[in-house]
């Protein structure tokens, strides 16, 4: 099993990180269950140095709070700092989300992952760098890392610069997802997250329990098939070893993208039916 799957796992691996630091026209990628939110995009490129940026939270989570940086780099890019308090465990939004999420999007509209939110104490934060030069943010509730575009559970917007910054500022129409993990009024059930597994492991988790339940075993066969090869073979390392390595964490990280990839083409697939 090891030997047919590593290969898969390499090339699974290297499209992840290439797709973390390029723009992706998501619009192509999943079904057409979208709703938009604008948010204002600031040019930080034209503002140079270092950008303090607060985030505005939403209805949601309303007494959530979280302010970041952002900084123009010696190389060009960008690197992103944004902490928050007050955000708790995804899950309350329902079973199926297990993460939180920082994204970009440009004035055009494509959206990026900037990064996932990490829990330090209190705190929750993320550290990453983008590509990006003027960009909006926010921060959306979502099932895995993996996922390939922001979905309707917005838990912050970044503020609009203040009225006497002359930086260009713009407006970024940002496509979310809606109802993309879950039939009408299904409801799933917990996953143990003090199974001993790491976060990575119990993301590749949901995200093959999300693919089964959207039917990717009927209308998108052969991306479930190459998932489920990943999975047993994810499953098999992580018996095997005793701590989570981080070969382990990637093949995990793999399996979501897989299972993610088989999730968005059963939906497309099942709409196109309808369509006929």
């Amino acid at each position: 099993m090891g030997l047919d799957v590593q290969p898969q796992i390499q090339a699974m691996t290297r499209a992840s990180a290439t797709s973390e630091n390029a723009p992706v026209d998501n619009r192509i990628q999943v079904a057409r269950q979208v709703v938009s939110v604008d948010i204002p995009a600031v040019n930080y490129h034209a503002r140079g140095g270092e950008s303090k940026v607060d985030f505005i939270p939403s209805a949601l989570m309303p007494s959530a709070k979280g302010q970041g940086r952002v900084k123009i780099l010696k190389n060009g890019s960008v690197s992103v700092e944004a902490q928050f308090t007050g955000l708790g465990s995804a899950t309350k939004f329902g079973n199926e989300f297990m993460t939180y999420m920082l994204w970009g999007a440009v004035p055009k509209g494509r959206t990026i992952k900037i990064g996932e939110l990490s829990s330090q104490g209190n705190r929750t934060q993320v550290v990453a760098t983008t590509v990006l030069r003027t960009f909006a943010m926010l921060v959306t509730a979502e099932p895995y890392a993996a996922v390939t575009q922001p979905s309707t559970i917005v838990i912050f917007k970044g503020a609009s610069p203040p009225a006497s910054d002359t930086t260009q500022t713009e407006t970024a129409q940002v496509e979310l997802l809606s109802n993309a993990y879950a039939p009408p009024g299904y409801t799933y059930e917990p996953l143990d997250a003090n199974s001993g597994y790491g976060p990575e492991i119990v993301q590749a988790m949901n995200a093959r329990r999300i693919a089964k339940v959207l039917q990717g075993e009927k209308y998108a066969i052969q991306e479930f098939q190459s998932a489920e090869n990943l999975y047993e073979y994810m499953i098999g390392s992580a018996i095997q070893g005793k701590q989570l390595s981080k070969q382990l964490i990637k093949i995990a990280q793999a399996v979501a993208q897989s299972y993610e990839e088989t999730r968005a083409v059963s939906i497309r697939r099942q709409n196109d039916l309808q369509k006929r």
